[in-house]
C-alpha cells in the first residue's frame, strides 16, 4: 500500500487545534503539528505518529473507539500509548484496531491530564478503494447504492441495527444497517437475502461511504 502523510481528509501535516482541553496542555503547546504516516491503513496495519510543538514531560496518544475484541468478547478500548521524544518531536506507533473505520486521535500530557482532540484528525482503517467509493449525504443511500450496484438486486427493506457489544466506534462516524434484497431474477420471498452493511463518514460533517458488507454485524 502506498505510504501517505495525513491531510484533511488525506495528505500532509495537520495543525492540531486545541480550542478546548486541559489547561496544562494549552500552556505546553505552541502551534503543534501532528503527522501520520500513512493516514490510511488496511486492517492490521499500523501507522506512525509524530507530534511537534508540545513541550511537556510526556505525551500519550489514543485512538478513540479502537478495540482489540471481536465476536462475543467484551469490548475493550485499546489503551493510551506513550510517545517518545526523538529529534524534537513526540513519536510512536499507533495500535491496530480490530475493526475497519474512522478513529479520532486524542492526545494528553499524562494520566491526570484532560485529553484533547482535533475535530479533523483521524486514523482511517479502510480496504483499498474505500475512499474513492461514491459518497452520499444520507447513510441509507449508501445501502441503496450497494444493493443496486454491487448485488444488482432489488431492495426489499432497510433497517438501522444496534451495534454489537464489541463495537465502540464513534456512532457519529459509523452506521450499521440490516438490508433485505431479492437477487436478480429471483423475486420470490424464499429467495430473499439479508446482509449487514456499515456506512462510514469521512469526518464529522462529512459524507457517507460504504465501509463493508458482512453476513454478521
Amino acid at each position: 500500500m502506498r505510504r501517505l502523510v495525513l491531510l484533511v481528509p488525506l495528505g500532509i501535516v495537520v495543525l492540531f487545534s486545541i480550542a478546548s482541553g486541559a489547561e496544562a496542555l494549552r500552556r505546553a503547546v505552541v502551534a503543534p503539528q501532528v503527522e501520520l504516516q500513512p493516514g490510511v491503513v488496511q486492517l492490521r496495519e499500523r501507522a506512525t505518529i509524530a507530534v511537534s510543538g508540545i513541550h511537556a514531560r510526556s505525551v500519550e496518544v489514543l485512538l478513540a473507539g479502537a478495540t482489540n475484541a471481536l465476536g462475543n468478547q467484551p469490548a475493550t478500548q485499546l489503551p493510551w500509548a506513550p510517545l517518545h521524544l526523538v529529534g524534537g518531536a513526540w513519536r510512536g506507533t499507533l495500535p491496530a484496531p480490530a475493526l475497519r473505520g474512522v478513529y479520532p486521535i486524542m492526545l494528553r500530557t499524562g494520566a491526570a491530564a484532560t485529553p484533547v482532540r482535533s475535530a479533523q484528525l483521524f486514523l482511517r482503517v479502510f480496504d483499498p478503494g474505500t475512499a474513492t467509493q461514491p459518497s452520499f449525504a444520507d447513510p441509507v443511500d449508501v445501502v441503496r447504492w450497494w444493493v443496486r450496484t454491487d448485488r444488482h438486486a432489488t431492495l426489499v427493506a432497510i433497517k438501522s441495527w444496534p451495534r454489537p457489544g464489541f463495537d465502540l466506534r464513534d456512532m457519529r462516524l459509523h452506521r450499521l444497517f440490516v438490508v433485505a434484497y431479492s437477487p436478480p431474477g429471483h423475486p420470490q420471498v424464499s429467495d430473499r437475502t439479508g446482509m449487514f452493511v456499515t456506512a462510514v463518514r469521512d469526518g464529522y460533517g462529512g459524507r457517507w461511504r460504504l465501509l463493508e458488507a458482512t453476513l454478521e454485524p
